[in-house]
């Protein structure tokens, strides 16, 4: 049953094509091949605008301490008393002990120090903390 419509349909003529037909195929190729230039330099475009500003954080230098100024809020941080000075002094040596990796011995005789300035009542008021 399909092979007399086949033979049919090869035996009939080829149309006619428009005259003007490839002219439009190739201007549509061209108009395609223009929108996708444009998608694509568009979508670098904003990937250039996304990323520029983070590439720029992430490489510029840190500001130095020594240029810029303390902010306001250390500057009015209350002081420790005068009392609690060899205390708190004690306490950033041993803080500083730590993170160079002081010896044993080293910081046993800090905190000996500490318990004992702690002990003797220079120290009588707890430290309260300060809000930054």
């Amino acid at each position: 049953m399909t092979e007399p419509i086949k033979a049919r349909l090869a035996a009939l003529p080829e149309p006619e094509l428009p005259p003007d037909l490839w002219l439009r195929v190739r201007g549509a190729r061209l108009h395609q091949r223009d929108r996708r230039r444009r998608i694509v330099a568009g979508s670098m475009a904003m990937l250039a605008l996304v990323a520029l500003p983070l590439f720029y954080l992430r490489t510029a230098a840190p500001p130095t301490p020594a240029s810029s100024p303390a902010p306001a809020a250390f500057a009015a941080a209350p002081r420790a008393p005068l009392h609690e000075e060899p205390l708190r002094s004690v306490d950033r040596e041993l803080q500083h002990a730590y993170e160079r990796g002081a010896s044993e011995q080293e910081l046993q005789w800090l905190w000996q120090r500490r318990e004992a300035l702690a002990r003797s009542g220079t120290a009588t008021a707890v430290p309260q903390p300060i809000e930054i």
